[in-house]
């Protein structure tokens, strides 16, 4: 992402000229620098953040992108060698095809939001009614969008057409009340409990973790936070991956850290009439990789496969996917013992779990090297394939069902689509690219 001194000089020579409101104003149907992604949980539209990185316009968006669109041009595209009007043939990459992103977009459902976004979250409300929530870095906020399904649009209080999002929609005060503390700073990771109705956020620059109480039928308010959940120095002693294990009726979230070899859990308690608040529980350490010993550090991500019986973990010292045993032992606590590890390249910034057909597979992005590693989990693990997919890869989300999965390359302002069919001759390819790279 964009450093902090690079994006005030952007500020600064901004100001040195007179703009209007709509030369800042960011295109609809464009993509830059996008990092975040998800999937709704029909499969039918994929949310994607810009990030607005060098401040080129006034704000940055949530675009949203209509899958069942991407799933047929790409069918056809491998079945007959079809090309759609809205792509042409991509002269760097035989065998793919690279798209105009405004045509695969849902027209008028994106929104506008703050700059330097990484990681989006979708909460099911029930029916075809999402919430879309973001840790937004440059405000610092947690926003919060509403998805209409029956309308296909997103809305955040703006008004009508390409919105920005409104204050009521930017939480920044923890419970609403202006004498109470302000969300921590560089809120950067996410997870929702759809089923509980809460998400957890992470803070890259203080240890610190946030809870947003998000009600299916009323309004997110932050109800909780805890400080200092991990130690080091200065701004270094971040967390960082978030994610959460359904475990009978608890649910048990696992936060990652910057600078410890040490995963903390948490989980979410609930009094009546109440908000909820954070309890922090065990930890275990990464001790199965890395130097004599055995540390890991630096981690960057967490994901659970099916059942909440495996969970993978990206390290960056050393560069690694561990992944983690944590079926419940007779006392219902996790075993949290390692059980595989593959090395990795450097950077590591993304990951996801999907199976598009021949079982669980681990999906992680190479910001540094323009790769997708794809991780067996079978046996102690290794890694299946590597796919080229563009520059600095960064987020990733997977339609399932449909066989495909989506990167973000933050340096082309295009979302790969990598074809997970395994019976396809284009298997663990790019076959698509949403935007043309920049």
């Amino acid at each position: 992402m964009l450093s902090r001194s690079l994006a005030a000089g952007a500020v600064i020579l901004a100001a040195a000229c007179t703009a209007s409101s709509e030369d800042v104003r960011p295109p609809e149907g464009e993509l830059f620098f996008p990092t975040g992604l998800a999937v709704s949980p029909d499969e039918g539209v994929l949310f994607v953040l810009s990030a607005n990185s060098d401040l080129r316009y006034d704000s940055g968006t949530i675009s949203v992108v209509d899958v069942e669109t991407v799933d047929r041009v790409v069918t056809a595209y491998k079945t007959t060698g079809e090309i759609d009007p809205a792509c042409t043939a991509d002269q760097e990459s035989p065998g793919t095809i690279e798209c105009d992103e405004a045509a695969f977009m849902v027209g008028g459902a994106g929104v506008r939001i703050g700059n330097f976004s990484s990681t989006l979250a979708v909460q099911d409300k029930g029916g075809n009614d999402l919430r879309v929530l973001v840790p937004v870095r440059g405000d610092p906020s947690v926003t919060w969008a509403e998805w209409d399904g029956a309308a296909r649009e997103l809305s955040c209080g703006g008004g009508q057409g390409f919105e920005l999002c409104d204050d009521d929609h930017r939480l920044t005060r923890m419970r609403g009340d202006v004498d109470l503390p302000e969300v921590a700073e560089e809120p950067f990771a996410i997870y929702v409990d759809s089923v509980a109705q809460f998400a957890m956020i992470t803070h890259l620059s203080s240890g610190t973790v946030t809870l947003v109480d998000s009600p299916a039928a009323g309004v997110p308010v932050l109800a909780d936070a805890v400080a200092g959940l991990f130690g080091g120095s200065g701004s270094a002693r971040g967390a960082t991956g978030v994610a959460g294990r359904q475990a009978g009726d608890r649910n048990i979230v696992y936060v990652q850290s910057r600078t410890e070899d040490r995963i903390q859990m948490l989980s979410v308690a609930r009094a009546s009439g109440s908000l909820p608040f954070l309890v922090p529980s065990s930890y275990f350490f990464l001790n199965g990789v890395g130097g004599a010993g055995g540390t890991s550090s630096d981690s960057r991500g967490v994901a659970f496969g099916t059942n909440g019986e495996r969970a993978y973990m990206i390290n960056r010292f050393p560069p690694s996917l561990q992944i983690y045993d944590t079926t419940l032992d007779v006392t219902g606590v996790p075993r949290n013992r390692l059980s595989g590890a593959s090395d990795l390249c450097r950077e590591a910034s993304g990951l996801v779990v999907a199976d598009g057909g021949i079982g669980e597979r681990a999906f992680v992005s190479c910001f540094l090297s323009g790769e997708v590693y794809v991780i067996d989990p079978q046996g102690t693990s290794r890694v299946e394939a590597v796919a080229s997919v563009g520059r600095a890869p960064f987020g990733l989300a997977a339609a399932e069902s449909r066989q495909l999965l989506f990167v973000s390359t933050f340096l082309e302002d295009s979302v790969a689509v990598i074809d997970l069919d395994p019976s396809s001759s284009t298997f663990y390819r790019v076959v698509m690219r949403i935007g043309v790279r920049s």
